[in-house]
């Protein structure tokens, strides 16, 4: 079929150009399988081969097809349409021009060339005004709108697209209004007015359900579901790729069906369930796999390979993002390969293999920065697109000015002519010709003002719009600036009652201590026991939360010394006897190296102990072990902490070290836990620039590493920030 095309074009174009056009449609060939509805192509190219040259209903075949090629051949959209415009010409016709000229300004569009878009599309509005084409009139507007947002100015694309809107409603144009529903969809998403959108979006799909477009409902139907995955509702975004994914198998698309696969893949991998988007991206890949589209191949393979990065399966992960290097390195894809070397340089740092990771992370930087090369140059060029349209539209609308001047001046010649010869013509005819003239000379003048004030008024409201966007953003300022403020008083509020409170605990605890001298019964005893364990729980809740606090502050500078790890652990071992005794549970050290020595902080190193030892404690059942140990490898101090314990759940795992966090997992003998603690251990082990790895699954324990550099350096004191 697309070799029928080829022949077709071969024939019918004059012989200087079809050797170029046949190179140029033999290099897209493989893309119009799936850039465009190809079975639609083939048959208006059958239908044309059986047409008269000169019939004029070969006029609408080049237009038809002209739209047919806009994204896969926008050069065959501009050949087919030039070609109607000529054989409209030689016909002396008039039918067709307005909607030649928007065919025109579309090719032109998707080849970026957008200054001479907009001169195309500004001759339809002309030649569908002289020859009262309504339809494309309104689909010339709706293309200048599109224009407009992809220039920026959207304030003119909206008013454009409104107008177009009323147009095709006055008509009962289902397609028009279709199309007009789903441009102004695509404004809102600019805007990041999602609800706005999707009711366009929406209005857009129901129309292409009542005209039976299965393509366009498909198309919409995945817009939407883009549209719900920026607003985050997972729910609605799988639902609307699952009702386009059934309307595309309908009709065998392929493309369509891979697409979709893969945005359900993107939705799954944004939920962090790599396991379905492993699922739905293998589906994406076997439907790709059967077509030539490279572009959407290598954004699946892509996907693939972050998904299996994620899910640890490093040599997986390298295959696909390998295989994404490959595909892309002919079509150039930039952002692919990018993302691909990034990815490979985190997986060869994953295996230590720094020099291949420094060698991949090169590669990413050098297509990261020719990247945003080009991003520059674009807005460069859409910049120059945009002041050039202005200049264009400035000059479109005094051409019209002059237009009507010039038509007055030569009404009014003319008239003067007919005065001259009309000289015989008594005096009344003469006063109804000059009180004529003078009426037609203040209509003009009257329009010509009217057309001024509207133009000052836009200028006045483009001035009104800036001074609110100014206003939004200065209120936007302050309250950025309020929120640190307030921020920075609830610090100190904490500081403040956290302080005051500790002092009534301490107080209790005094208490209590006395009352143990003055001969208690033994009830009076068990609840003098309770009441120390309640205000020594308050009291070590209250020191979390100002060490939370404390720990937090960036500005804190680190004490240095040189601490044997080996002799601490020996002291907490002691430390920890009597808790540990209280549920006849084993403290174990293994000190394998009596050098276990490093440069740190020894309050901080202290603080992380004492965290993980007695967590270790509080979570374990009675009759087992903690065993807990340090030595040299390499050029860092390894200490673990391991217990036979409840252990860590998945869930758990990924909340493990967030501040108040309540795990699965309780203390075996009703002990005290405020969550506190291992956030804590997590700041102070990255303030000693320190690693903590956990291997821990449920009901088999945990196993806690830690992993610090011999010496580290204590770096210069800042500043502490003055408390309002």
């Amino acid at each position: 079929m697309i070799g029928k095309i080829i022949i077709f074009a071969a024939v019918h174009m004059p012989k200087m150009v079809s050797k170029k056009v046949i190179i140029a449609v033999l290099s897209i060939a493989p893309l119009l399988s799936f850039s465009q509805n190809t079975v639609r192509i083939d048959s208006l190219a059958e239908v044309l081969e059986s047409v008269g040259k000169r019939d004029t209903s070969i006029v609408d075949l080049y237009l038809q097809l002209g739209w047919e090629y806009r994204k896969s051949s926008p050069d065959s959209t501009i050949l087919y349409s030039q070609k109607a415009l000529e054989l409209i010409e030689r016909l002396n016709a008039t039918n067709g021009i307005a909607n030649a000229y928007n065919n025109l300004g579309i090719g032109y569009h998707y080849k970026g060339d957008n200054v001479k878009s907009f001169e195309f599309f500004s001759e339809a509005l002309n030649q569908a005004k002289e020859y009262k084409d309504t339809l494309q009139y309104g689909h010339a507007l709706n293309s200048l709108g599109r224009l407009y947002m992809s220039q920026g100015d959207f304030i003119k694309s909206y008013d454009s697209y409104f107008e177009a809107l009323k147009i095709f409603q006055r008509m009962n144009d289902q397609g028009g209004i279709g199309y007009c529903y789903k441009s102004l969809a695509e404004l809102y998403q600019t805007q990041n007015n999602f609800e706005k959108a999707l009711e366009m979006s929406e209005k857009a799909f129901h129309i292409r359900v009542e005209t039976n477009n299965l393509r366009g409902q498909i198309s919409i139907l995945i817009e939407i579901a883009g549209i719900y995955q920026q607003k985050q509702n997972f729910d609605k975004a799988f639902d609307h790729y699952l009702q386009a994914k059934v309307k595309a198998e309908s009709i065998d698309d392929r493309i369509s069906i891979a697409s979709i696969d893969l945005g359900i893949s993107k939705l799954y991998f944004e939920k962090d369930k790599y396991d379905e988007s492993l699922i739905f991206g293998l589906k994406a890949q076997d439907e790709a796999g059967r077509t030539s589209n490279l572009d959407l191949l290598g954004k699946i393979q892509l996907q693939l390979g972050k998904v299996y990065f994620e899910q640890n399966k490093l040599p997986k992960s390298e295959l696909f993002l390998n295989q994404v290097i490959k595909n892309t390195e002919l079509g150039k894809e930039i952002s692919l390969q990018r993302d691909a070397y990034y990815y490979l340089s985190e997986i060869a740092k994953k295996e230590q293999n720094i020099a291949e990771s420094y060698d991949y992370f090169l590669r990413y930087s050098e297509l990261d920065q020719a990247l945003n090369s080009a991003e520059v140059a674009r807005n460069i060029e859409r910049l120059e697109a945009k002041f050039e349209i202005e200049k264009k539209d400035r000059e479109y609308e005094l051409l019209l000015v002059q237009q009507a001047r010039d038509e007055a001046v030569i009404s009014r010649q003319k008239i003067q002519n007919i005065a001259l010869l009309a000289t015989v013509v008594v005096v009344s005819t003469l006063l109804i010709f000059i009180w004529v003239m003078n009426n037609k000379r203040k209509a003009a003048n009257l329009k010509l003002r009217e057309k001024n004030e509207e133009i000052d008024a836009q200028r006045e409201e483009i001035g009104r719009q800036n001074d609110y966007i100014n206003n939004q953003n200065d209120k936007l300022q302050k309250r950025n600036t309020d929120l640190a403020q307030i921020n920075q008083e609830k610090d100190t509020l904490m500081n403040i009652v956290a302080h005051d409170l500790k002092s009534p605990f301490n107080r209790i605890q005094g208490i209590s201590e006395l009352m143990k001298l003055s001969g208690l019964s033994d009830e009076q005893k068990n609840y003098n026991a309770l009441l120390q364990d309640v205000s020594q729980s308050g009291i070590n809740l209250i020191r979390d939360l100002l060490d939370v606090n404390s720990f937090e502050d960036g500005n804190q500078r680190k004490d240095i010394s040189e601490v044997d790890a080996g002799d601490m652990l020996l002291e907490k071992a002691k430390y920890f006897y009597a808790d540990a005794k209280a549920k006849n549970i084993e403290v174990i050290t293994h000190v394998q190296d009596s050098h276990a020595h490093l440069m740190t902080d020894r309050v901080y190193l202290s603080r992380i102990l004492d965290n993980l030892i007695s967590n270790s404690i509080k979570f374990s059942n009675r009759d087992s072990q903690v065993v807990i140990g340090a030595t040299k490898e390499n050029d860092k101090i390894k200490i673990v902490v391991e217990d036979s314990g409840l252990g860590f759940s998945i869930e758990d795992k990924k909340h493990i070290y967030k501040k108040f966090t309540r795990l699965s997992a309780k203390p075996t003998a009703g002990e005290s836990s405020n969550g506190l603690g291992l956030a804590i251990v997590k700041t102070l082990v990255d303030r000693l620039e320190g690693e903590i790895i956990l291997d821990s699954s449920p009901g088999k324990g945990s196993k806690f590493t830690l992993l610090f550099p011999i010496s580290l350096e204590s770096g210069l004191k800042k500043e502490a920030p003055t408390l309002l």
